[in-house]
């Protein structure tokens, strides 16, 4: 099932109901027997087992009134409703309930909860020498109790099973009340304890944060930590000379920048009049307008004087005092200049100066501030732990004035007129599901481990061989069951034995001719699929011997022999048949005397290979049959003979083909040695039954030649059995009838 579904499930297929149902067909049979052996089972323990009664008690648990104060660190860690439940049911069926309960309905003396031990328990302690191991007596009454939360609400359903109906009523009560008393004790302890444990631990907090905050304010005040808007007056002062001395440095920069653009125009050799403060000055602009118009009057009076003009020559001495003014306006803007980068640097200087020595006196203040602030982080850990501890005891002294948990019965357990265990009618549905869901799994182990071959790919992926042909079963000549197949040859207790068993369930008349006998039937389609593939396997160089063989006895490799070579030899070859299996001779059907002279007889030189060989009237076939009256043990050494290879080759001259049949591969060595003198091997295998594991065993032993080993035949196809598998439409079994 699992080598078709792979080789014909498509991607979309989620369930191939086909392979299902071909599952089920295959395995109803071992399905059906395990679940029936598994119900009976069942019910029968449901009619022998003593029946149980359960009788059950509600119980509301109130969970209010523990959140009106928060004591989650007294009361067990009771902080949500869920936790709470949770907690109460693991309460229920504690020990100290149990304890109660027994005290209270005097358990110890019941019949019901006294310990027998049972016969292997005592068997087991005679040998160890130890007494036998038993549960208390509180673990056996608690094994009745079933604790169950209803959803969504805060009701607890106790339930009790007894083996009287009479005592599980009493006992599904007897717990809750004793969880109620239990509470009741139990709260009331722990606050009590709790309040105690506050007060002590509460006086030494105290303690604690006193002398913690008294050495903060006595450090602070040894090494002068004077606070002052949040920080100490010194970091105030750093504070403020950093801003200084970034303003500072920020004006030098300034004064720096137009004393460099000073320089670098007189480097140059460019005017002072190109400076920025000079184009900026109204001294400057003022002086260059009157230097224009003295220019003008200067040019007017050129025009009409001469040069030496009295009214000339004041004018140009206008205008040259002029621009001497100018020069001068000019050089106290480059002075202005330098003198305020001077000042600037200076004052910056003596700001850095003031500020490296506040650091230095600031560098012992912070070394105290160090330990000045784990000091006060220590004083307000301890003061927080001391708040907390304050509130946590108000907090459980109101809390005894209250109920942490009120709960109260619901409704009591009556005593309970059926029995609640067994169920029969629900045994019965559980046993036979259980049944089923067992002899699927049984079948679905046997279907895993089912190595045999079955399909195409299952010889392809785990022989490396192709599939020649897929041989159907004859109608009335089916071969033996799986296991007389494999272990036939174990079982057998001579060649003789196996043969007169064969001879007289396998072998009948008329097997040997069916593919020529019935030439439109499965079985004659299959062997001349057969002969096609040996006859076209190898074009460039025929094959003329062709040996047939099997990995272990029983898969039919002398019929599919048989009947190739009469089929064969109908289709107008010369063919010649050789019976080379003698431990296990089948030529005695032959036509003629075929017990006078056989294949031994010729190899070991007494008779020619003429004399030896006999003709079938009407054909072309031709017998060479094996010694059938003697037991031989030299046979290895007569088919690895010179007068084997001598015979093939003399045969392979005159015959079409020859056809060898040889004893199985594992349990002898005949056919290993014949493969090393033949054309082509050919493995026969039995469809569904033989473990591919065998024919990869016979494969690797016949491979000592690579490349003689054609393919494989799988023997005995059960066209009913597979008409449900896919693979069949694939091989074209449905066209026939």
């Amino acid at each position: 099932m699992q080598n078709s579904l792979a080789s014909n499930a498509t991607p979309e297929d989620t369930i191939n109901l086909r392979l299902v149902f071909q599952f089920l067909r295959n395995y109803w049979l071992v399905i059906l027997s395990v679940t029936g052996i598994v119900t009976i089972l069942g019910v029968t323990y449901s009619m022998v087992t003593s029946p149980k009664y359960t009788a059950v008690t509600s119980v509301y648990i109130e969970t209010r009134a523990a959140n009106v104060v928060d004591v989650k660190a007294i009361l067990s860690g009771f902080g949500s409703d869920d936790k709470l439940l949770k907690s109460q049911i693991e309460i229920f069926s504690s020990n100290a309930v149990a304890k109660r309960v027994i005290n209270e309905h005097d358990l110890e003396n019941s019949s019901e909860f006294q310990l027998t031990p049972s016969y292997l328990s005592e068997v087991f302690a005679k040998i160890s020498g130890e007494p036998p191991a038993s549960a208390s007596l509180e673990q056996r009454v608690l094994n009745g109790l079933n604790v169950t939360l209803n959803r969504n609400t805060t009701v607890v359903d106790l339930s009790y099973q007894a083996n009287s109906p009479e005592m599980a009523a009493n006992l599904a009560n007897g717990f809750a009340d004793a969880y109620l008393a239990d509470r009741l004790a139990t709260k009331y302890d722990a606050i009590r304890e709790a309040s105690e444990w506050l007060s002590v631990r509460l006086s030494e907090l105290g303690v604690k944060v006193r002398s913690s905050e008294q050495a903060v304010e006595q450090f602070r005040s040894e090494f002068n930590l004077q606070v002052a808007g949040g920080g100490t007056i010194n970091e105030r002062q750093i504070a403020t000379l950093n801003q200084q001395l970034v303003f500072a440095q920020t004006k030098t920069a300034e004064a720096q920048a137009r004393v460099d653009q000073i320089e670098k125009v007189r480097v140059r050799g460019g005017s002072t009049s190109s400076f920025a403060d000079a184009a900026q000055s109204a001294v400057i602009t003022q002086l260059r307008a009157k230097a224009s118009e003295v220019e003008r009057k200067e040019a007017a009076l050129t025009v009409k004087y001469s040069h030496k003009h009295p009214a000339v020559v004041s004018v140009r001495s206008q205008l040259i005092d002029l621009r001497q003014q100018i020069e001068k306006e000019l050089q106290r803007i480059v002075d202005t200049a330098q003198n305020e980068l001077a000042v600037a640097e200076r004052r910056e200087t003596s700001i850095f100066d003031s500020l490296e020595k506040l650091r230095d006196v600031t560098s012992t203040e912070n070394h105290a501030q160090v330990y000045l602030r784990e000091l006060v982080r220590e004083a307000a850990a301890n003061r927080t732990l001391y708040e907390s501890f304050l509130a946590r005891l108000k907090e459980t002294q109101e809390f005894e004035k209250m109920d942490s948990v009120s709960s109260r019965v619901l409704s009591r357990a009556e005593i309970p007129s059926l029995a609640s265990f067994p169920n029969k009618r629900l045994f019965l549905v559980v046993s036979l599901v259980l049944g089923l869901i067992i002899g699927t799994l049984l079948a679905l182990i046997i279907e895993l481990f089912d190595s045999t071959l079955k399909t195409k790919e299952d010889v392809e992926s785990r022989i490396g061989l192709p599939l020649f042909s897929l041989v159907p079963l004859i109608d009335h000549y089916a071969t033996k069951s799986r296991m007389t197949s494999i272990f036939g040859f174990l079982m057998a207790k001579s060649p003789r034995t196996q043969r007169n068993y064969k001879s007289s369930h396998a072998l009948n008349k008329g097997i040997f001719k069916f593919a020529s006998a019935n030439p439109l039937s499965h079985y004659a389609e299959s062997i001349r699929e057969l002969r096609s593939r040996v006859k076209f396997s190898r074009l460039d160089n025929p094959i003329k011997t062709l040996l047939i063989t099997s990995a272990i006895p029983g898969e039919g490799k002398s019929t599919i022999s048989r009947n190739l070579a009469h089929y064969t030899a109908k289709a107008g070859e010369r063919v010649l048949f050789i019976d080379a299996d003698m431990r296990r001779q089948i030529s005695a059907d032959a036509p003629g005397d075929l017990k006078e002279k056989s294949l031994a007889d010729v190899l070991t030189g007494k008779v020619t290979f003429a004399e030896a060989t006999k003709h079938e009237e009407g054909s072309n076939l031709y017998y060479l049959p094996a010694p059938s009256h003697r037991e031989l043990w030299e046979t290895a050494e007569l088919l690895s003979s010179k007068a084997m290879k001598t015979l093939l080759d003399g045969a392979s001259k005159s015959f079409d083909l020859v056809i060898i049949d040889s004893p199985p591969t594992l349990p002898l060595i005949d056919s290993r040695v014949l493969s090393h003198v033949v054309d082509a091997t050919v493995l026969v295998a039995s469809w569904n039954h033989t473990d591919g594991g065998l024919v990869e065993q016979a494969k690797d032993l016949l491979d000592q030649t690579p490349g003689k080993t054609l393919g494989v035949i799988l023997n005995n196809f059960d066209v009913s059995k597979a008409k449900l598998n896919k693979h069949q439409a694939s091989y074209g079994y449905g066209y026939y009838k």
